[in-house]
């Protein structure tokens, strides 16, 4: 049990701590399911139940800033642009670690 902890603090630290935030993690899985087609902000907040707008926003742009996320603005409607979310392969790549540690974590690595 001592060494399978041991191994769990060692595997965080190959972690981003920026992106401890439960909303941010989930931000990452859904749009790691959803690859290239990727989704507005408004899917996300309503899809992951997500409070409000500005905790949504401020979450997608730290991802975005980040380089885990893309945003680009799509025409709808022709009148205004909706600004679509889609993961970047570093994105993927660091989703794919924190999935390793959480699988270590409730004891179901592979």
């Amino acid at each position: 049990m001592e060494e399978k902890f041991l191994e769990i603090v060692d595997e965080s630290g190959n972690l981003n701590s920026k992106l401890f935030s439960l909303i941010r993690i989930k931000i990452l899985w859904a749009l790691s399911e959803l690859g290239e087609d990727g989704a507005t902000a408004r899917q996300i907040k309503n899809g992951l139940n997500i409070g409000n707008d500005g905790s949504t926003y401020s979450n997608l742009n730290a991802l975005v800033d980040m380089g885990y996320l893309r945003m680009q603005k799509v025409p709808f409607e022709s009148k205004e642009n909706l600004e679509l979310y889609t993961i970047t392969p570093s994105g993927l790549e660091e989703w794919n670690k924190i999935k390793k540690w959480l699988d270590m974590l409730i004891g179901e690595e592979k």
